[in-house]
């Protein structure tokens, strides 16, 4: 089964304390990365000019991920 992984790469709204946000983006990511991990072969790509909104923000990123499911999909092999 395909799975990818869309990660926000920066906060959309900095916190008051840099401290908590930064272990709030470190408590994110980890978990983020362990949805991945729940399926072999996965792929998790990290938006780096997005908040969270990664399909208003890098719609391109979004598509090209969509595509290489439906491919994969169609196309196991294709999954690498």
């Amino acid at each position: 089964m395909p799975l990818f992984v869309l990660t926000h790469g920066h906060a959309d709204q900095p916190e008051s304390s840099a401290r908590l946000s930064a272990a709030d983006e470190r408590l994110w990511r980890h978990l983020q990365n362990e949805i991945a991990d729940l399926v072999p072969h996965s792929k998790h790509v990290i938006a780096t000019r997005s908040g969270h909104d990664i399909h208003h923000q890098q719609p391109q990123l979004v598509i090209s991920a969509i595509r290489r499911v439906v491919q994969a999909v169609r196309d196991p092999a294709s999954w690498n």
